[in-house]
């Protein structure tokens, strides 16, 4: 379980981390685009921004969780990246 636990929570770092390099991406593209698009991008960013902090504290309470409630904050924790790479998805389709 313990090894399970922390391979999930490595892959987790992981993700975020990509994710972080993927919205310094969609910063370069947005000072690039004209000034409509790029207060189109600005609004998009500051919500990934805001809500890949949700992911990171969200993995950071599943790093401390008791093994009791990892479960249920694993499941939260999921919701998160989902939403997360949804928004993502939908602000990257549009650059």
């Amino acid at each position: 379980m313990l090894e399970d636990r922390k391979a999930y929570e490595t892959k987790l770092d992981a993700q975020l981390a990509q994710w972080r390099a993927d919205l310094d991406v969609l910063k370069a593209k947005a000072k690039r685009a004209s000034v409509d698009v790029m207060v189109n991008y600005d609004k998009a960013i500051d919500e990934l921004e805001k809500k890949h902090g949700e992911a990171s504290k969200q993995l950071g309470d599943l790093k401390t969780a008791t093994d009791d409630a990892w479960e249920n904050v694993k499941i939260g924790t999921e919701k998160v990246w989902l939403e997360f790479k949804s928004q993502f998805q939908g602000t990257a389709e549009k650059a």
